[in-house]
């Protein structure tokens, strides 16, 4: 057993040194072409918010549902063609009626957070539709919480009437609660369309992440939609 938990642990290490080296790599390719690129104004500061779908793959797929996602972050802009930014991410997900039958409970509801840094390169900055390479290294962190329907008293004041009062409304009352958390990291794409010439852009992506969230690994391929300034 303490052999088989090594080979996982080794497995996921050379993946992620490899993601690793990838981005180290990325980052030097893009500083390399920007040398020998003429400098062009521009806000040196970029923010963005987005949401979207979030899509499971791999084994985490069949123990939880397909969900969606917000994101939204900042950063820096080097040179016209390489960016970086530090992003947070939130994905919201079911969990699957076969994980319900198998810990017998009526409820559940997943979800996963990030805090990425995000290196992107930008292949044809002077186009308005503007195409882009991204990747992500950071911190995940993935809770699965088990429910059941209740009631809960609730102090309400109604304005018609200027009187206090107290009624039963419909909650979720939790169970248990997993939580996993651990290292991952992302590469995809997208692209961005300049909206007039304030500098405001709407983008969007599509990423694979991979993150070692304790003995099932979490994988999914979010695609995102929003606003990029």
């Amino acid at each position: 057993m303490k052999r088989k938990k090594r080979k996982i642990v080794a497995k996921v290490w050379s993946r992620f040194r490899e993601l690793s080296v990838t981005l180290a790599a990325l980052t030097v390719l893009v500083f390399s072409m920007t040398v020998c690129s003429s400098a062009q104004e521009e806000n040196r500061y970029t923010f963005s918010f987005g949401a979207g779908f979030s899509p499971l793959v791999g084994d985490i797929s069949t123990r939880l549902n397909n969900g969606w996602n917000i994101a939204f972050g900042g950063g820096y802009n080097f040179t016209p063609h390489f960016t970086t930014t530090l992003d947070y991410a939130y994905n919201g997900y079911g969990v699957s009626q076969r994980v319900l039958n198998e810990a017998g409970v009526p409820g559940g509801n997943s979800h996963l957070w990030s805090i990425t840094l995000n290196p992107k390169l930008r292949l044809n900055r002077v186009r308005r539709v503007d195409p882009y390479v991204i990747g992500g290294v950071g911190y995940y962190r993935r809770t699965v919480e088990f429910t059941q329907p209740t009631v809960v008293s609730v102090y309400f004041f109604d304005p018609f009437f200027g009187v206090f009062y107290n009624t039963l409304v419909s909650a979720n009352q939790v169970l248990g609660r997993i939580t996993e958390d651990g290292v991952g990291g992302s590469l995809g794409g997208g692209f961005e369309i300049s909206l007039g010439n304030r500098g405001i852009k709407f983008f969007s992506e599509a990423r694979y992440h991979y993150a070692n969230t304790g003995r099932i690994i979490t994988r999914m391929v979010p695609a995102t939609f929003g606003i990029r300034w």
